[in-house]
């Protein structure tokens, strides 16, 4: 098997870190959906679909999708490994890009009011209590769904450090696409 360069190694690592945030968001998701399934069908309101989601949870849930296709893609571009080789200046915009779309997901949970389905920030986790249905019914012994959304919020931090995490990756990769922009003019100008 052929060497494989730090770059490609940095969106293996990225695809990697993306997979686990995907899969705490989506525990966050199946949580969260548990809790009004089941709570909603308490309250009466039968087969009652809504969003209950932060709306941060959105806004990480799509750059996570994202990046872990594009780091899957350029992870198999070899091009790294050549000398003479320069990223254009789409390409390290393109990361660049990506790199605040990440930094962007990992801060507005943690920003006061940056999410419009609670005060506050939503890592706090206000949004928890949903029509009140936690205090309603307030026993996890006759209703075990009941804590599917202290559930959520717990996933929901744990997910929003594997951003930051996430965000740190994309950060080394824009300073290694840059780099090596740089190294490549000046092995051209020689």
């Amino acid at each position: 098997m052929k060497s494989l360069h730090l770059i490609q190694l940095l969106h293996i690592w990225n695809a990697i870190i993306g997979a686990i945030l995907l899969g705490l968001l989506s525990g966050v998701s199946s949580f969260i959906k548990w809790f009004i399934n089941n709570g909603s069908a308490i309250a009466g309101f039968g087969s009652f679909t809504t969003f209950a989601y932060p709306a941060t949870f959105v806004y990480m849930f799509i750059p996570t999708i994202s990046v872990i296709v594009y780091s899957l893609i350029l992870a198999f571009d070899s091009s790294p490994k050549y000398k003479a080789w320069l990223p254009s200046k789409t390409m390290r915009s393109t990361i660049v890009f990506f790199t605040a779309a990440v930094f962007f997901a990992a801060l507005l949970p943690v920003l006061p009011d940056a999410d419009v389905m609670t005060d506050g920030s939503s890592i706090e986790c206000l949004w928890t209590n949903y029509m009140q249905w936690t205090t309603i019914y307030n026993n996890p012994i006759a209703f075990p769904w009941v804590t599917g959304m202290e559930k959520a919020c717990s996933l929901f931090k744990v997910a929003d450090a594997f951003a930051w995490i996430l965000w740190l990756g994309w950060l080394a990769q824009s300073v290694l696409y840059m780099r090596a922009a740089h190294q490549t003019q000046s092995f051209i100008k020689q």
